[in-house]
């Protein structure tokens, strides 16, 4: 873990300065938090995307603690649904998806006077269907931590040393991955998964996902919340209805990262 930190240290005082793609996320935390130690404030700059495809309690969980952490965070709005590549869904949303994210970011970097953004991308990341991480490469967009040689587990044990308060937050992802690629996504259908997430998270669930399955909710969860979700089976039902989905279901295969990215859903 040391070795790492070493290398992930020396390869930011080597840049100097880096801008930092922060989602509000342990991994983007983690990455700005270290560059905050090792270059000084005025050294780095966080950048947080608010869109469609952004959950508000993201936003407000990254201008937090960005303001807590004394590290300036610059918030930049991207339209995803105005991109008409974006919005039909196809297998590549999210190569399309991150392109206009990352571009925007770097224009927003180099209009402050950084030349390198960088992104929380860690070693486990490399295993998954990601076009998103192809269009980060095009752009030249760095990942320090998978340079580093850091997985979810070190970045996590890391934080927690760091005593970063989400060092224990469940992995997030877009909005938009809980849509069925083919699906073409409305920002209606998008406030509809925002909402019942957060009716779920509400109930102490974490670790969840709520698909939107046109008039159908899919709750996938870890098994062991099963039990939990069972026993306000009547509530979460009536409120997820209430939200304009028909039915809800409970997926007994629980929540696996990258469940949806086989052929047939090019999901996450």
């Amino acid at each position: 873990m040391q070795d790492k930190l070493n290398r992930l240290e020396d390869a930011m005082r080597d840049l100097g300065q880096l801008a930092i793609a922060l989602s509000g996320g342990v991994d983007s935390t983690l990455l700005a938090a270290v560059a905050r130690r090792c270059l000084g404030r005025d050294h780095v700059l966080a950048l947080h995307v608010q869109g469609p495809f952004i959950a508000g309690d993201e936003s407000t969980r990254a201008a937090a603690w960005a303001a807590a952490a004394d590290i300036t965070l610059v918030t930049v709005t991207v339209d995803m649904l105005a991109n008409g590549s974006i919005r039909c869904n196809d297998p590549e949303r999210c190569y399309y998806c991150k392109k206009l994210i990352m571009s925007t970011l770097l224009d927003a970097a180099r209009k402050r006077g950084f030349a390198v953004l960088a992104d929380g991308s860690n070693v486990d990341d490399r295993g998954d269907y990601r076009p998103g991480r192809r269009a980060a490469d095009e752009l030249g967009v760095r990942h320090p931590l998978e340079d580093a040689g850091m997985d979810k587990a070190d970045i996590r044990a890391l934080a927690r040393q760091l005593r970063l308060p989400n060092w224990d937050l469940p992995a997030a992802a877009c909005l938009a991955s809980r849509i069925p690629t083919g699906t073409p996504i409305a920002a209606a259908m998008l406030r509809q998964v925002e909402q019942g997430e957060a009716i779920l998270h509400r109930h102490g669930l974490r670790g969840i996902r709520l698909r939107h399955l046109g008039g159908m909710a899919k709750i996938e969860a870890p098994p062991e919340s099963f039990a939990a979700i069972l026993t306000m089976r009547e509530e979460l039902l009536a409120a997820l209805r209430d939200l304009g989905f028909s039915d809800v279901v409970l997926d007994l295969a629980g929540y696996r990262m990258g469940a949806m990215n086989a052929p047939s859903h090019r999901d996450s």
